[in-house]
């Protein structure tokens, strides 16, 4: 008998990623909860929360998650309050989006909203006019300047009290859903600037642990502007961990070669996506590494679903701008 595991949310892609490097070891006994949290922990040498919701109830009852030479927290939490991370954030000087709490405020259409505190299904959208605000009718939401250009760029990290020990940065072509969720095509970049934010932002909390770092290019600023930071293992962290196998020596001990993958594709997400994102994901499945999170019968069966019912993806990106 192995080390035994236990992964809450196990039904998310980033705990079938970190199960994946585990099950090739053979001193791990892994097992699979898909609630945020079970009745009990005792059993389990180690409990690995996989999403928000889970890494949230479970350090808020149980304290610090501790993976390897990694402890994960309470520090962190200022993440799961996104008023908070944005005015820690611009503290430091690290471009944020203008940001409303109060919908009387805002004059300039489109804005985009996100849930105040962090969720495992956060309500985000665009709201592009003054009849959209008033049919928003969520107190839990704030709402935040729209940010004109297309993908998101975004650091993974590990660190300890506020200094990064390693990191890896990408940019999400693609994502699914479209207007912010998991990434379908993503490719590896290089960029200082990026990794000098993430290394402010990580300071300014005081960080401990696993987390994402989530920006969007602003041409009008020709910047960087900080999204979010996600304080939690990542959907697409699989990309991160082939590339650099620091993640995986530090949170489990485990020795591997770097892959250099230029560029990963989430097939079943592809599946999954708009139509539009399925012609433009085309020219990259030539030279892209091809990867699955779930089973492809079930993403199909999931897709035919949706075509039926009339649920597509709402592109939140408007071909003009649009004016109050």
């Amino acid at each position: 008998m192995g080390k035994k595991i236990l992964f809450l949310e196990g039904n998310k892609d980033q705990a079938k990623a970190l199960a994946s490097y585990l099950r090739k070891q053979k001193d791990y006994d892994l097992d699979f909860c898909e609630n945020i949290l079970p009745p009990s922990v005792d059993g389990y040498d180690l409990i690995i929360p996989s999403g928000a919701d889970s890494t949230l109830q479970y350090i808020l009852k149980y304290g610090d998650i501790k993976i390897g030479q990694l402890t994960y927290t309470r520090d962190n939490l200022i993440a799961y309050d996104k008023i908070k991370s944005i005015e820690a954030v611009k503290e430091v000087g690290v471009p944020a989006p203008i940001t409303y709490t109060d919908r009387s405020q805002i004059k300039f259409f489109p804005v985009f909203y996100k849930s105040l505190h962090e969720q495992g299904y956060s309500k985000r959208g665009i709201i592009r006019n003054e009849i959209d605000l008033m049919n928003i009718d969520d107190e839990d939401i704030f709402f935040q300047e729209f940010i004109w250009s297309k993908g998101t760029y975004s650091v993974g990290f590990l660190a300890d009290r506020g200094k990064l020990i390693t990191t890896f940065a990408q940019k999400e072509i693609i994502s699914y859903p479209y207007h912010g969720g998991s990434g379908v095509i993503l490719t590896q970049i290089q960029d200082k600037r990026l990794l000098d934010y993430t290394e402010r932002i990580v300071k300014a909390f005081n960080y401990s642990g696993w987390g994402l770092t989530e920006f969007k290019y602003c041409n009008k600023r020709d910047d960087y502007v900080f999204m979010e930071l996600n304080a939690k293992f990542w959907a697409s962290l699989k990309f991160a961990f082939e590339n650099n196998p620091d993640f995986l020596r530090y949170l489990f001990g485990i020795e591997m070669k770097p892959r250099n993958i230029q560029t990963i594709i989430y097939i079943d997400r592809v599946i999954l996506s708009d139509w539009e994102e399925i012609f433009m994901a085309i020219p990259y499945m030539f030279k892209a590494k091809w990867v699955k999170s779930q089973s492809i019968l079930k993403v199909l069966w999931k897709r035919i679903k949706n075509e039926r019912e009339g649920r597509k993806t709402v592109k939140i990106m408007p071909t003009k701008p649009l004016r109050p």
